[in-house]
Protein backbone atom coordinates (compact mmCIF):
# COMPACT_ATOMS: atom_id res chain seq x y z
CA UNK A 1 0.00 0.00 0.00
CA UNK A 2 1.21 3.44 -1.05
CA UNK A 3 0.88 6.25 1.36
CA UNK A 4 -0.38 9.38 -0.20
CA UNK A 5 1.01 12.70 1.22
CA UNK A 6 -1.39 15.09 2.21
CA UNK A 7 -1.67 18.22 0.60
CA UNK A 8 0.27 20.91 1.06
CA UNK A 9 -1.46 24.29 1.28
CA UNK A 10 -0.10 25.69 -2.06
CA UNK A 11 -1.42 22.14 -3.13
CA UNK A 12 -5.10 22.94 -1.92
CA UNK A 13 -5.31 26.39 -2.53
CA UNK A 14 -4.51 25.11 -6.52
CA UNK A 15 -6.85 22.70 -6.74
CA UNK A 16 -9.25 24.91 -4.39
CA UNK A 17 -8.87 27.68 -7.89
CA UNK A 18 -9.04 25.66 -10.91
CA UNK A 19 -12.32 24.26 -10.76
CA UNK A 20 -13.52 27.51 -9.77
CA UNK A 21 -11.98 29.65 -12.59
CA UNK A 22 -11.35 27.20 -15.88
CA UNK A 23 -14.52 28.77 -17.51
CA UNK A 24 -14.27 32.12 -16.41
CA UNK A 25 -10.25 31.97 -17.82
CA UNK A 26 -10.39 33.12 -21.74
CA UNK A 27 -10.47 30.28 -24.26
CA UNK A 28 -12.88 28.36 -26.26
CA UNK A 29 -13.89 24.81 -25.09
CA UNK A 30 -10.74 23.42 -26.78
CA UNK A 31 -8.73 25.93 -25.06
CA UNK A 32 -10.29 24.26 -22.03
CA UNK A 33 -9.42 20.88 -23.09
CA UNK A 34 -5.99 21.76 -22.79
CA UNK A 35 -5.75 23.70 -19.48
CA UNK A 36 -7.75 20.55 -18.00
CA UNK A 37 -5.46 18.05 -19.19
CA UNK A 38 -2.20 20.57 -17.95
CA UNK A 39 -3.70 20.89 -14.55
CA UNK A 40 -4.78 17.12 -14.22
CA UNK A 41 -1.20 16.22 -14.31
CA UNK A 42 -0.31 18.76 -11.71
CA UNK A 43 -3.37 17.59 -9.49
CA UNK A 44 -2.42 13.74 -10.24
CA UNK A 45 1.42 14.22 -8.97
CA UNK A 46 1.22 16.91 -7.03
CA UNK A 47 4.35 19.88 -6.92
CA UNK A 48 7.45 18.83 -7.60
CA UNK A 49 9.87 17.98 -4.59
CA UNK A 50 13.55 17.09 -4.36
CA UNK A 51 13.08 13.38 -5.34
CA UNK A 52 11.85 14.67 -8.62
CA UNK A 53 15.37 14.70 -10.53
CA UNK A 54 14.72 17.81 -12.47
CA UNK A 55 13.41 19.78 -9.32
CA UNK A 56 16.29 18.17 -7.24
CA UNK A 57 17.57 21.73 -6.04
CA UNK A 58 14.51 23.37 -6.08
CA UNK A 59 11.91 21.66 -3.39
CA UNK A 60 8.58 23.50 -4.74
CA UNK A 61 6.62 21.41 -3.04
CA UNK A 62 8.42 22.71 0.41
CA UNK A 63 9.08 26.44 -0.58
CA UNK A 64 5.51 27.11 -2.21
CA UNK A 65 3.47 27.88 1.21
CA UNK A 66 1.05 29.16 -0.35
CA UNK A 67 -0.89 30.00 -4.02
CA UNK A 68 -2.25 33.57 -3.88
CA UNK A 69 -5.76 34.29 -6.00
CA UNK A 70 -5.80 35.44 -9.63
CA UNK A 71 -4.79 39.45 -9.58
CA UNK A 72 -7.58 41.41 -10.15
CA UNK A 73 -7.01 44.56 -12.53
CA UNK A 74 -4.46 46.89 -12.37
CA UNK A 75 -4.00 50.52 -11.20
CA UNK A 76 -2.94 52.17 -14.41
CA UNK A 77 -2.19 55.42 -12.42
CA UNK A 78 0.45 53.77 -10.83
CA UNK A 79 1.47 51.82 -14.06
CA UNK A 80 1.92 54.80 -16.14
CA UNK A 81 4.21 56.96 -13.65
CA UNK A 82 6.59 53.91 -13.02
CA UNK A 83 10.09 54.41 -14.29
CA UNK A 84 11.43 51.80 -17.07
CA UNK A 85 13.56 49.23 -16.27
CA UNK A 86 15.25 49.71 -19.31
CA UNK A 87 16.05 53.09 -20.79
CA UNK A 88 16.02 52.65 -24.30
CA UNK A 89 14.04 55.52 -26.43
CA UNK A 90 14.03 53.14 -29.26
CA UNK A 91 12.43 50.06 -27.87
CA UNK A 92 8.61 49.48 -28.82
CA UNK A 93 7.39 48.77 -25.26
CA UNK A 94 4.73 46.40 -24.60
CA UNK A 95 2.50 46.44 -21.55
CA UNK A 96 1.24 43.50 -19.24
CA UNK A 97 0.10 44.77 -15.57
CA UNK A 98 -1.38 41.89 -13.65
CA UNK A 99 -1.44 39.35 -16.14
CA UNK A 100 -3.33 41.17 -18.88
CA UNK A 101 -2.33 42.99 -22.08
CA UNK A 102 -2.56 46.38 -21.57
CA UNK A 103 -2.84 47.96 -25.32
CA UNK A 104 -3.80 51.50 -24.15
CA UNK A 105 -0.12 51.77 -22.60
CA UNK A 106 1.68 49.96 -25.19
CA UNK A 107 3.59 51.33 -28.49
CA UNK A 108 1.67 50.36 -31.56
CA UNK A 109 2.29 53.34 -34.01
CA UNK A 110 3.91 52.57 -37.21
CA UNK A 111 4.67 48.62 -36.94
CA UNK A 112 7.41 47.84 -39.00
CA UNK A 113 5.79 46.12 -42.35
CA UNK A 114 5.95 42.78 -41.28
CA UNK A 115 5.58 42.83 -37.76
CA UNK A 116 2.12 41.79 -36.15
CA UNK A 117 1.00 41.85 -32.85
CA UNK A 118 -2.42 40.81 -31.11
CA UNK A 119 -3.77 39.92 -27.55
CA UNK A 120 -3.27 35.65 -26.86
CA UNK A 121 -6.55 36.31 -24.63
CA UNK A 122 -8.27 37.58 -28.08
CA UNK A 123 -6.74 34.42 -29.96
CA UNK A 124 -7.78 31.67 -27.48
CA UNK A 125 -11.34 33.46 -27.69
CA UNK A 126 -11.70 33.17 -31.20
CA UNK A 127 -10.52 29.62 -31.36
CA UNK A 128 -7.64 30.80 -33.78
CA UNK A 129 -6.44 27.34 -35.21
CA UNK A 130 -2.63 28.45 -35.05
CA UNK A 131 -2.53 29.46 -31.31
CA UNK A 132 -4.51 26.43 -30.33
CA UNK A 133 -1.77 24.26 -32.50
CA UNK A 134 1.20 26.31 -30.68
CA UNK A 135 -0.24 25.72 -26.95
CA UNK A 136 0.41 21.85 -27.96
CA UNK A 137 4.11 21.29 -26.98
CA UNK A 138 5.69 18.19 -26.55
CA UNK A 139 5.55 16.01 -23.64
CA UNK A 140 8.50 16.44 -21.90
CA UNK A 141 8.13 20.24 -22.39
CA UNK A 142 3.57 19.87 -21.58
CA UNK A 143 4.26 17.83 -17.93
CA UNK A 144 6.95 20.66 -16.72
CA UNK A 145 5.19 21.62 -13.58
CA UNK A 146 5.32 25.23 -14.08
CA UNK A 147 4.73 24.93 -18.19
CA UNK A 148 1.67 22.94 -16.88
CA UNK A 149 0.53 25.42 -14.40
CA UNK A 150 1.09 28.16 -16.60
CA UNK A 151 -1.01 26.01 -19.17
CA UNK A 152 -3.86 25.53 -16.71
CA UNK A 153 -4.01 29.42 -15.34
CA UNK A 154 -2.77 31.57 -18.89
CA UNK A 155 -4.81 34.68 -18.56
CA UNK A 156 -3.14 36.78 -21.30
CA UNK A 157 0.04 37.50 -23.21
CA UNK A 158 1.15 38.48 -26.96
CA UNK A 159 1.18 36.60 -30.34
CA UNK A 160 4.18 38.31 -31.78
CA UNK A 161 4.59 37.11 -35.77
CA UNK A 162 7.35 38.76 -37.63
CA UNK A 163 7.38 37.99 -41.42
CA UNK A 164 9.88 35.92 -43.68
CA UNK A 165 12.30 38.29 -44.57
CA UNK A 166 11.27 41.24 -42.24
CA UNK A 167 14.27 43.12 -40.19
CA UNK A 168 12.42 44.34 -37.00
CA UNK A 169 15.26 47.49 -36.36
CA UNK A 170 13.13 48.56 -32.93
CA UNK A 171 13.79 46.08 -30.55
CA UNK A 172 10.59 44.87 -29.18
CA UNK A 173 10.02 45.22 -25.08
CA UNK A 174 7.88 43.03 -23.19
CA UNK A 175 6.78 45.25 -19.33
CA UNK A 176 5.79 42.90 -17.39
CA UNK A 177 4.30 44.56 -14.04
CA UNK A 178 2.52 43.41 -10.87
CA UNK A 179 0.83 46.22 -8.92
CA UNK A 180 -1.59 46.20 -6.02
CA UNK A 181 -1.86 44.49 -2.49
CA UNK A 182 -2.31 41.70 -0.99
CA UNK A 183 -0.43 39.01 -3.11
CA UNK A 184 -2.05 37.93 -6.44
CA UNK A 185 -0.47 35.49 -8.83
CA UNK A 186 -0.27 35.40 -12.79
CA UNK A 187 0.23 33.05 -15.44
CA UNK A 188 1.44 34.87 -18.81
CA UNK A 189 1.77 33.21 -22.27
CA UNK A 190 3.81 34.84 -24.91
CA UNK A 191 3.87 32.84 -28.82
CA UNK A 192 6.37 34.45 -31.31
CA UNK A 193 7.41 33.39 -34.41
CA UNK A 194 10.64 35.14 -36.36
CA UNK A 195 9.32 34.14 -40.34
CA UNK A 196 12.43 32.92 -42.62
CA UNK A 197 15.78 35.40 -42.82
CA UNK A 198 13.87 37.48 -40.23
CA UNK A 199 15.28 39.89 -37.67
CA UNK A 200 13.78 40.45 -34.18
CA UNK A 201 15.27 41.58 -30.63
CA UNK A 202 13.03 40.74 -28.18
CA UNK A 203 13.62 42.53 -23.94
CA UNK A 204 11.43 41.09 -21.12
CA UNK A 205 11.92 42.87 -18.09
CA UNK A 206 9.42 41.42 -14.80
CA UNK A 207 9.06 43.72 -12.04
CA UNK A 208 6.31 44.83 -9.21
CA UNK A 209 5.81 48.02 -7.71
CA UNK A 210 4.80 46.38 -4.27
CA UNK A 211 7.26 44.45 -1.51
CA UNK A 212 4.31 41.57 -1.19
CA UNK A 213 4.65 37.75 -1.94
CA UNK A 214 3.17 38.05 -5.82
CA UNK A 215 3.72 35.16 -7.69
CA UNK A 216 4.32 34.99 -11.28
CA UNK A 217 4.38 32.09 -13.99
CA UNK A 218 5.97 33.80 -17.06
CA UNK A 219 6.51 31.25 -20.43
CA UNK A 220 7.63 32.50 -23.76
CA UNK A 221 7.67 30.58 -27.01
CA UNK A 222 9.83 31.37 -29.67
CA UNK A 223 9.60 29.69 -33.35
CA UNK A 224 13.34 30.94 -34.75
CA UNK A 225 12.48 30.56 -38.43
CA UNK A 226 15.56 29.35 -41.18
CA UNK A 227 18.06 31.62 -41.27
CA UNK A 228 16.57 34.08 -39.02
CA UNK A 229 18.04 36.18 -36.39
CA UNK A 230 16.69 36.42 -32.61
CA UNK A 231 18.12 37.80 -29.84
CA UNK A 232 16.57 37.57 -26.52
CA UNK A 233 17.08 39.24 -22.78
CA UNK A 234 15.34 39.02 -19.83
CA UNK A 235 15.68 40.72 -16.97
CA UNK A 236 13.61 39.16 -13.67
CA UNK A 237 13.98 42.64 -11.09
CA UNK A 238 10.77 41.51 -8.54
CA UNK A 239 11.49 42.38 -5.01
CA UNK A 240 12.61 39.46 -2.41
CA UNK A 241 9.07 38.61 -1.31
CA UNK A 242 8.34 37.64 -4.53
CA UNK A 243 8.02 34.19 -6.38
CA UNK A 244 9.23 34.10 -10.01
CA UNK A 245 9.03 30.96 -12.52
CA UNK A 246 9.99 31.55 -16.58
CA UNK A 247 10.11 29.19 -19.18
CA UNK A 248 11.48 29.74 -22.69
CA UNK A 249 11.23 27.38 -24.84
CA UNK A 250 12.65 27.93 -28.28
CA UNK A 251 12.82 26.00 -31.72
CA UNK A 252 16.05 27.26 -33.77
CA UNK A 253 15.46 26.15 -37.52
CA UNK A 254 18.43 25.75 -40.20
CA UNK A 255 21.10 28.50 -40.07
CA UNK A 256 19.28 30.69 -37.71
CA UNK A 257 21.08 32.22 -35.06
CA UNK A 258 19.50 32.52 -31.67
CA UNK A 259 20.80 34.32 -28.29
CA UNK A 260 19.16 34.46 -25.15
CA UNK A 261 20.45 36.06 -21.67
CA UNK A 262 18.63 36.06 -18.54
CA UNK A 263 19.12 38.02 -15.17
CA UNK A 264 17.74 36.94 -12.11
CA UNK A 265 18.25 40.12 -10.07
CA UNK A 266 14.97 39.43 -7.63
CA UNK A 267 12.59 37.32 -6.15
CA UNK A 268 13.01 35.39 -3.01
CA UNK A 269 12.47 32.18 -4.98
CA UNK A 270 12.86 32.41 -8.70
CA UNK A 271 13.48 29.58 -11.37
CA UNK A 272 14.41 29.85 -14.78
CA UNK A 273 13.83 27.09 -17.09
CA UNK A 274 15.19 27.00 -21.28
CA UNK A 275 13.87 24.30 -23.57
CA UNK A 276 15.34 24.84 -26.76
CA UNK A 277 15.89 22.46 -30.01
CA UNK A 278 18.22 22.95 -32.71
CA UNK A 279 15.48 22.13 -35.67
CA UNK A 280 17.68 22.66 -38.34
CA UNK A 281 21.21 21.89 -39.53
CA UNK A 282 24.36 24.71 -39.50
CA UNK A 283 22.59 26.83 -36.94
CA UNK A 284 23.92 28.75 -33.43
CA UNK A 285 23.28 29.54 -30.03
CA UNK A 286 24.23 31.16 -27.24
CA UNK A 287 22.43 31.15 -23.58
CA UNK A 288 23.79 33.05 -21.09
CA UNK A 289 22.47 34.82 -18.00
CA UNK A 290 23.64 36.06 -14.18
CA UNK A 291 22.07 35.06 -10.80
CA UNK A 292 22.92 37.81 -8.01
CA UNK A 293 21.79 36.14 -4.33
CA UNK A 294 21.75 37.80 -1.22
CA UNK A 295 19.88 37.06 2.09
CA UNK A 296 18.18 33.84 2.04
CA UNK A 297 16.92 33.98 -2.01
CA UNK A 298 17.17 31.10 -3.69
CA UNK A 299 17.40 30.90 -7.49
CA UNK A 300 17.40 28.09 -10.01
CA UNK A 301 18.68 27.94 -13.69
CA UNK A 302 17.77 25.18 -15.85
CA UNK A 303 18.57 24.34 -19.22
CA UNK A 304 17.60 21.56 -21.35
CA UNK A 305 19.20 21.67 -24.96
CA UNK A 306 18.78 18.86 -27.64
CA UNK A 307 21.15 19.69 -30.47
CA UNK A 308 18.62 17.80 -32.71
CA UNK A 309 20.47 18.70 -35.98
CA UNK A 310 24.01 18.31 -37.26
CA UNK A 311 26.54 20.97 -37.52
CA UNK A 312 25.10 23.07 -35.06
CA UNK A 313 27.35 25.28 -32.43
CA UNK A 314 26.00 26.21 -28.81
CA UNK A 315 27.72 28.21 -26.01
CA UNK A 316 26.36 28.33 -22.51
CA UNK A 317 27.72 30.48 -19.89
CA UNK A 318 26.37 31.03 -16.90
CA UNK A 319 27.55 33.10 -13.72
CA UNK A 320 26.30 33.35 -10.39
CA UNK A 321 27.19 35.51 -7.50
CA UNK A 322 25.95 34.80 -3.50
CA UNK A 323 26.36 36.22 -0.20
CA UNK A 324 24.86 35.75 2.99
CA UNK A 325 23.02 32.52 3.43
CA UNK A 326 21.49 32.47 -0.39
CA UNK A 327 21.55 29.68 -2.43
CA UNK A 328 21.95 29.35 -6.33
CA UNK A 329 21.27 25.91 -8.67
CA UNK A 330 22.26 25.69 -12.34
CA UNK A 331 21.43 22.16 -13.96
CA UNK A 332 21.99 22.12 -17.53
CA UNK A 333 21.37 19.18 -20.13
CA UNK A 334 22.65 19.09 -23.83
CA UNK A 335 21.38 16.16 -25.65
CA UNK A 336 23.11 14.88 -28.69
CA UNK A 337 20.73 11.96 -31.01
CA UNK A 338 23.10 10.28 -33.19
CA UNK A 339 22.24 11.85 -36.37
CA UNK A 340 23.69 15.30 -34.98
CA UNK A 341 26.81 15.17 -36.33
CA UNK A 342 29.88 17.62 -36.10
CA UNK A 343 27.61 18.92 -33.19
CA UNK A 344 30.11 21.59 -31.34
CA UNK A 345 28.80 22.43 -27.55
CA UNK A 346 30.17 24.37 -24.76
CA UNK A 347 28.92 24.62 -21.65
CA UNK A 348 30.14 26.42 -18.43
CA UNK A 349 28.83 28.07 -15.04
CA UNK A 350 30.91 29.63 -12.47
CA UNK A 351 29.98 30.67 -9.23
CA UNK A 352 31.38 33.58 -6.36
CA UNK A 353 30.76 32.85 -3.12
CA UNK A 354 31.33 35.96 -0.51
CA UNK A 355 30.33 34.75 2.40
CA UNK A 356 30.63 31.09 4.64
CA UNK A 357 26.86 30.07 4.47
CA UNK A 358 26.65 31.06 0.84
CA UNK A 359 25.53 27.80 -1.34
CA UNK A 360 26.18 27.14 -4.80
CA UNK A 361 25.18 23.67 -7.08
CA UNK A 362 25.67 22.81 -10.34
CA UNK A 363 24.85 19.78 -12.57
CA UNK A 364 25.83 19.99 -16.11
CA UNK A 365 25.05 16.71 -18.06
CA UNK A 366 25.62 15.76 -21.65
CA UNK A 367 24.18 12.68 -23.51
CA UNK A 368 26.12 12.06 -26.45
CA UNK A 369 24.84 9.39 -29.12
CA UNK A 370 26.82 11.18 -32.25
CA UNK A 371 30.71 9.71 -33.01
CA UNK A 372 31.58 13.24 -34.56
CA UNK A 373 31.23 15.79 -32.13
CA UNK A 374 32.73 18.62 -30.19
CA UNK A 375 31.38 18.86 -26.64
CA UNK A 376 32.29 20.01 -23.09
CA UNK A 377 31.27 21.29 -20.03
CA UNK A 378 32.89 23.02 -16.69
CA UNK A 379 31.94 24.28 -13.63
CA UNK A 380 33.66 26.13 -11.04
CA UNK A 381 32.50 27.41 -7.45
CA UNK A 382 34.89 29.61 -5.19
CA UNK A 383 35.51 32.64 -3.49
CA UNK A 384 37.07 36.18 -4.11
CA UNK A 385 41.07 35.42 -5.42
CA UNK A 386 43.20 36.68 -2.43
CA UNK A 387 45.84 37.54 -4.47
CA UNK A 388 44.19 40.03 -7.02
CA UNK A 389 42.37 41.80 -3.67
CA UNK A 390 45.65 41.91 -2.52
CA UNK A 391 47.36 43.77 -5.32
CA UNK A 392 43.88 45.97 -5.75
CA UNK A 393 44.48 46.78 -1.77
CA UNK A 394 48.15 47.65 -1.91
CA UNK A 395 47.86 50.09 -4.83
CA UNK A 396 45.56 52.10 -1.61
CA UNK A 397 41.86 51.02 -2.99
CA UNK A 398 39.32 50.25 -0.03
CA UNK A 399 38.40 46.66 0.30
CA UNK A 400 34.44 47.10 -0.38
CA UNK A 401 35.46 48.97 -3.56
CA UNK A 402 38.13 46.08 -4.46
CA UNK A 403 35.90 43.87 -4.05
CA UNK A 404 33.09 45.63 -6.13
CA UNK A 405 35.57 45.56 -8.68
CA UNK A 406 36.15 41.75 -9.12
CA UNK A 407 32.57 40.93 -8.66
CA UNK A 408 31.87 43.07 -11.59
CA UNK A 409 35.20 41.98 -13.40
CA UNK A 410 33.73 38.36 -12.99
CA UNK A 411 29.98 38.85 -14.22
CA UNK A 412 31.22 41.09 -16.99
CA UNK A 413 32.20 38.19 -19.37
CA UNK A 414 28.64 37.01 -19.22
CA UNK A 415 27.02 40.77 -19.34
CA UNK A 416 29.55 41.90 -22.41
CA UNK A 417 27.79 39.10 -24.64
CA UNK A 418 24.54 41.95 -24.29
CA UNK A 419 24.02 43.26 -28.05
CA UNK A 420 21.71 45.80 -26.58
CA UNK A 421 23.62 48.67 -25.77
CA UNK A 422 20.73 49.90 -23.24
CA UNK A 423 20.08 46.84 -21.50
CA UNK A 424 23.80 46.57 -21.02
CA UNK A 425 23.69 49.71 -19.24
CA UNK A 426 20.55 49.14 -17.36
CA UNK A 427 21.95 45.65 -16.05
CA UNK A 428 25.58 47.40 -14.99
CA UNK A 429 23.52 50.02 -13.39
CA UNK A 430 21.37 47.00 -11.11
CA UNK A 431 24.58 45.08 -10.76
CA UNK A 432 26.48 48.12 -8.92
CA UNK A 433 23.32 49.08 -7.14
CA UNK A 434 23.52 45.81 -5.90
CA UNK A 435 27.20 46.37 -4.73
CA UNK A 436 26.34 49.40 -3.47
CA UNK A 437 23.59 47.75 -0.99
CA UNK A 438 25.95 45.19 -0.39
CA UNK A 439 28.78 47.53 1.06
CA UNK A 440 26.35 50.01 2.57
Amino acid sequence: MVATPARTPAEQALAARYPAERTLLPGTADVIAIRDAAFGGVEKSGLPHRRVEDWKYTDLRARLKTFPPAAGAADIARVLIAAPAVEDDQARRLVIANGRYRPELSDLKDLEPGLAIFSLATALEAGDAVVLAALKLEDAIATNTAVALNTAFMTDGLVITVADGAEIVRPVELVHIAEGEPAASTAVRHLVTVGKGAKLTLIETIESLDTVAHQSNMMTVIDVGDGAKVDHIRLQLEPDEAVSLTSLVAKIGREASFDTFNAALGAGLARAQIFAEFTGRDARAGFRGITMLSGRRHADTTLFLVHGAENCRSRELYKAVIDDEARSAFAGRIAVPAHAQKTDARMMTASLLLSEEAEADAKPELEIFADDVQCGHGATCGALDDDLLFYLLSRGIPKTEAESMLILAFLGEAIDEIQNQAVHDALIHRVEGWLKARTA
